[in-house]
């Protein structure tokens, strides 16, 4: 066999779409209606961008090799790594995202790769991009909720339950999901949408609807109303949903009962500018850091 071998599938940039988004802001949810409502193949969590994530670190802690052209990564070489970076992608797409025939395109869902989502679509500049998400609040009491000794993460993890600790890496997370926000809106205009889980919620197919036209993406009414019949909340069985279970309440504002005060006083101190950004609603008052 020759090396390397040629790819058997492959979908054109301008037919993936990748999701982004914080986890435990609906992503699954999203994606089930993008693969049954809009005919899309889906390809789960690929991890694609995560190993990318070397290069904010990397940034951070060693800002001037970003200045120097040895280095693969630097300023310098952008349009030299823009087009490597695209090879890559493009390929491992067209050998692992499987045939193109009958989909209407290929969602690639990758929420632990968000802090790297402005480099993939300056990589892929005819790509596009949806971003989940939900009010802050909400998704940390969601993640609390699965990772107490019992619940459907618990059996993942390797280190203790700590509320505490939940809090201050998620808000740390967040801080970070502004700035990815901000770049992405300078990145990719006109390809990029930004889901809001309230809206998706409150009316899935006008949310859903909205979503394809502003990408461009296939959509037939008769199908997509299905799907989201389909998949809405109401119609999960008891036994499948609740606390401690991976489908857990899909509340809007529920943070208000599963926060403790203290809890909510430091995302509000930390976080509290971009929630009022994106038209979170802050208690009056709430201090805020600098």
């Amino acid at each position: 066999m020759p090396f390397p071998p040629a790819p058997q599938g492959g979908f054109t940039e301008d037919r993936v779409v990748w999701v982004f988004g914080h986890p435990r802001s609906g992503t699954t949810w999203l994606g089930q209606l993008l693969t049954d409502g809009l005919s899309l193949k889906m390809w789960n969590e690929p991890y694609l961008g995560q190993f990318l994530n070397f290069s904010n670190l990397l940034r951070e802690n060693e800002p001037k090799r970003y200045e120097d052209p040895t280095f693969w990564m630097s300023d310098p070489q952008e349009e030299n790594w823009r087009a490597s970076l695209n090879l890559f992608f493009m390929d491992v797409i067209a050998r692992q995202g499987g045939p193109a025939a009958g989909f209407g395109g290929l969602v690639v869902k990758e929420p632990n790769g968000t802090v790297v989502s402005p480099l993939i679509l300056r990589a892929m500049p005819r790509a596009k991009a949806i971003f989940m998400l939900r009010d802050p609040r909400d998704v940390i009491a969601s993640l609390i909720d699965a990772r107490k000794p019992g619940s459907w993460m618990d059996e993942r993890l390797t280190q203790e339950f700590d509320r505490g600790k939940i809090v201050k890496q998620s808000i740390r997370r967040f801080e970070r999901i502004a700035e990815v926000l901000a770049e992405l809106e300078a990145v990719a205009p006109g390809r990029f949408y930004e889901m809001r889980y309230e809206r998706l919620r409150a009316d899935t197919f006008a949310e859903m609807r909205h979503l394809a036209h502003v990408l461009d993406l296939p959509c037939d009414e008769a199908v997509l109303r299905k799907a989201v019949e389909r998949h809405a909340y109401e119609r999960i069985p008891e036994e499948r949903k609740g606390p401690g279970k991976f489908v857990r309440t899909a509340r809007v504002g529920g943070w208000a009962e599963e926060l403790e005060a203290e809890e909510a006083a430091a995302i509000h101190r930390r976080l509290g500018t971009f929630l009022e950004a994106r038209g979170y609603p802050v208690p009056q008052g709430s201090p805020r850091t600098p």
